[in-house]
């Protein structure tokens, strides 16, 4: 957990503030934290007020400290984001005897979101929403970098606002790249309790754990009082009865504070267009999921194992399918075993003509998916499916990325993906080879994740549908993302 306690600086021993530098003259501290003490100081050469940060090596805890200073300095010299005060300088010098290190930036108006709750202001959801598209801006940027850039430590004291309502993100002292934390296997606690995700108590960060400082920080301003002392379900934050808002505007929240971060939106990118309307929110993660997801980078793994009789569709299905065998059955020894009139043998014939191959058919069908592994592979290039029985590869398929055209969740059915050559020309869609055209709805859909209970299936389109958004951002959403009705 990121130090709160009190980090020394040689500018408190005097008295008359001094010069750093000799080009800055500090004026007055404006807050301090973890990693150093700022102060408002001006800028001697242009006349200009700016913000200095000093970290004495006297006062520091440890080495660690001065790491953590340093890739503050780095990844804010990269930044160019109106929202961002702008880096300045960064600079190692002597102040009132002690080493020092200092890093110069612009200047941020306004107050910090707590100084404006400790002043009485409350809140509207407009304004919660109008702070949250603003954070969400600012993060997308960050998450756009390569690797990403994750904050680490959003919350209300990061966060200024000015009287109209903009809003800028400060101290980047807790920041890390998915580099450093995933390939060399970074493990400090950096964050602040109450507003830290699960997982930064693992020492990790991924990109949805500054959604989840976000969210806090939003149940913040709404309630008053600090996330840590909100109720507690089940691992996540039971806001709804200390938090009022709407339906729509807590179902979002949800979506930024689950517990486990596969649970959360994945990226700022996704919980903007749900904040706006532009995208379905995902279902929610079943408690006991079958299918397993794995996702590295651009490529997503969903593995259904057998099911059998372990989902109420699939016992359904089965249920259903021996009655009517049992049927035929009964017809089939009226006919051969049974001395009846003729009119009863035709009337079995009659029944058991249509039914038998079609139960053979339904049989072979129900068996064939239960007791076999189902793979689906998700990358830039393509989708490609694949049907394992007792290990060994019995079907595969493989679907461009360019010829899917919608992922949805049927009621009776599975993950439906458009195959084959599939494009759309003048604004109508075509189906079929390029000499053959037929226009209308999906052509040779693609069943995924049969016999699934229907939630679980609806929470898979959902991953599915996100990841596709992930790989192809400029991507038609109503094609990929508004497909969930049954």
């Amino acid at each position: 957990m990121k130090d709160t306690a009190s980090v020394s600086s040689p500018l408190e021993k005097n008295s008359i503030m001094p010069n750093v530098h000799d080009k800055y003259r500090i004026l007055e501290l404006l807050g301090e934290g973890g990693s150093g003490k700022t102060y408002r100081a001006l800028d001697l050469q242009t006349d200009v007020e700016v913000a200095i940060k000093v970290l004495s090596l006297q006062g520091m805890a440890d080495w660690k400290t001065l790491e953590l200073f340093e890739r503050e300095a780095k990844i804010l010299a990269q930044l160019d984001h109106p929202a961002i005060p702008k880096y300045l300088d960064f600079f190692r010098t002597p102040i009132a005897g002690e080493e020092a290190f200092c890093l110069v930036q612009e200047i941020a108006p306004g107050q910090p979101l707590t100084a404006w709750i400790e002043q009485g202001y409350i809140f509207s959801e407009k304004e919660l929403q109008q702070i949250a598209i603003q954070l969400l801006d600012i993060l997308i940027y960050l998450q756009n970098f390569t690797p990403p850039i994750i904050h680490r430590d959003l919350k209300p004291q990061n966060i200024l606002r000015t009287e109209s309502g903009v809003i800028y993100l400060v101290d980047f002292g807790a920041v890390r790249d998915t580099y450093h934390l995933t390939i060399t296997g970074g493990s400090t606690i950096v964050g602040t309790y109450g507003y830290m995700a699960p997982e930064q108590f693992r020492g990790q960060a991924v990109l949805a754990t500054d959604l989840y400082g976000l969210g806090a920080t939003l149940l913040y301003l709404r309630s008053g009082q600090d996330p840590a002392d909100l109720p507690v379900k089940k691992m996540k934050i039971d806001f709804r009865s200390k938090v009022k808002t709407s339906a729509d505007f807590a179902n979002w929240l949800d979506g930024l504070l689950e517990p486990m971060p596969e649970d959360r939106y994945r990226s700022a990118a996704l919980a903007l267009d749900c904040l706006q309307g532009n995208a379905v929110a995902k279902a929610p993660r079943p408690k006991r999921p079958i299918a397993k997801i794995v996702q590295q980078g651009e490529t997503m793994k969903i593995v259904v194992p057998p099911i059998w009789l372990a989902t109420r569709s699939s016992k359904k299905t089965f249920f259903t399918a021996m009655s009517l065998s049992l049927m035929v059955a009964f017809c089939s020894w009226l006919m051969f075993a049974a001395v009846l009139p003729t009119w009863v043998i035709a009337i079995c014939m009659a029944i058991w003509v249509p039914i038998a191959p079609w139960m053979v058919c339904i049989l072979w069908q129900y068996f064939g998916a239960v007791m076999s592994q189902h793979e689906i592979v998700v990358n830039d290039q393509a989708a490609i499916y694949t049907v394992r029985l007792d290990g060994l590869v019995v079907n595969r398929r493989m679907l461009p990325l360019h010829a899917i055209r919608a992922v949805s969740c049927e009621q009776v059915g599975a993950l439906s993906l458009g195959g084959g050559v599939q494009f759309a020309t003048a604004g109508r869609q075509y189906y079929g080879s390029e000499s053959s055209h037929h226009s209308g709805h999906f052509f040779r859909p693609y069943s995924f994740g049969k016999y699934l209970d229907f939630a679980e299936r609806l929470w898979l389109t959902g991953e599915i549908n996100e990841h596709l958004k992930q790989l192809d951002p400029a991507a038609e959403v109503s094609m990929l993302l508004d497909l969930y009705m049954p």
